[in-house]
């Protein structure tokens, strides 16, 4: 049976059907996919024709994203969850204007589990508290896949791609602003590449995503 939240969701806004087949998962990789057999006000049951457990996105890909204003930042969480981030970090960037608030972390997940529903994701990408930029430098340092996007960088994301090893592939994702000259050169010396998805300059909240697209298609997950 499915009450609750989701229920109403279902029941009010898709108008489920008797009958109707649907696919239910805890965000964490198991599923079923069901057949709805009632329906009541506040819930209604599913008759299971099949169930299973997905397989977690390899290589890892995360996306260290600079903070930013409220809806931007929304915008940017949807994107990265339909695009297949493992991991979202939000980062407290020297040009970040936004601060994180002790609420921003569920509203984060409230975004990510909406744009999983939206896009039939099975698992959730795990959403972290705020990084700096000295302890990216310190977790992430030394790792082949460290990529950071920037206007200025010489070397095309493609071409990098190419030099992609086993491991996780961590992105890099700076505010409106874009990253200074220090931010730069403490990633560099910590053994990152600095990246260029092409001549026209994104925004902060679509960069990540674009990335990921290229990124996904160039190591063949897509």
């Amino acid at each position: 049976m499915v009450d609750g939240d989701e229920a109403h969701h279902a029941i009010k806004v898709l108008r489920v059907e008797i009958n109707e087949e649907i696919m239910l998962a805890d965000g964490s990789g198991a599923w079923v996919r069901g057949s709805v057999a009632s329906i009541d006000k506040k819930s209604f049951v599913v008759s299971v024709l099949e169930r299973g457990i997905a397989q977690g996105v390899q290589p890892e890909l995360i996306i260290i994203q600079a903070l930013m204003k409220s809806d931007r930042a929304k915008e940017a969480i949807e994107l990265l969850t339909v695009a297949g981030a493992t991991t979202i970090i939000p980062w407290q960037s020297e040009r970040s204007i936004a601060k994180w608030q002790d609420d921003f972390g569920d509203k984060w997940v409230k975004t990510a589990v909406a744009a999983a529903k939206q896009s039939r994701r099975i698992t959730l990408p795990e959403i972290e508290t705020p990084i700096t930029t000295a302890q990216i430098a310190k977790r992430y340092g030394g790792e082949s896949n460290l990529f950071v996007l920037h206007e200025s960088a010489m070397t095309k994301i493609s071409e990098a791609a190419k030099g992609i090893s086993s491991g996780p592939i961590i992105l890099v994702i700076g505010p409106e602003g874009g990253l200074t000259p220090t931010e730069l050169e403490l990633f560099a010396s910590a053994g990152g590449t600095v990246v260029l998805l092409g001549p026209e300059v994104f925004r902060a909240a679509h960069a990540g995503f674009a990335a990921l697209c290229a990124i996904s298609a160039l190591i063949g997950r897509w």
